[in-house]
């Protein structure tokens, strides 16, 4: 279990760059620029990023439900640490919250880096 919260910052950063790029490059390249043309084409092709942003979604929750089982957070916050890699650019502020809130309740999960 010492590998769970890298596992987690690591995913958290994963998700939210995928949740990012394709909310806000791969979608919006798919809709808005002219039927057929290149940036069109470029934005249905990046939409395998969602998928991928999909299964490491499903690996995320799974490895933040570990960290919530460990760490005994209270629901609410283990909602919104879950809910966080649906909303474009929210994991980032929330990962930032968990790594200091476990530095600070769980020293011995998260030594700092030195």
């Amino acid at each position: 279990m010492s590998k769970l919260f890298p596992a987690y910052r690591f995913l958290a950063i994963l998700v939210g760059v995928l949740l990012a790029f394709c909310s806000l490059v791969a979608l919006p390249l798919r809709y808005l620029p002219a039927q057929g043309s290149s940036l069109q084409r470029f934005g249905e092709a990046a939409s395998i990023m969602w998928v991928a942003h999909g299964w490491v979604f499903i690996v995320y929750v799974v490895v933040s439900f570990l960290l919530w089982r460990q760490t005994r957070w209270s629901l609410p916050f283990a909602l919104l640490v879950l809910a966080a890699g649906l909303i474009p650019l929210v994991i980032f502020w929330v990962e930032r919250v968990v790594t200091r809130r476990i530095r600070a309740e769980h020293p011995e999960l998260a030594p700092v880096p030195g």
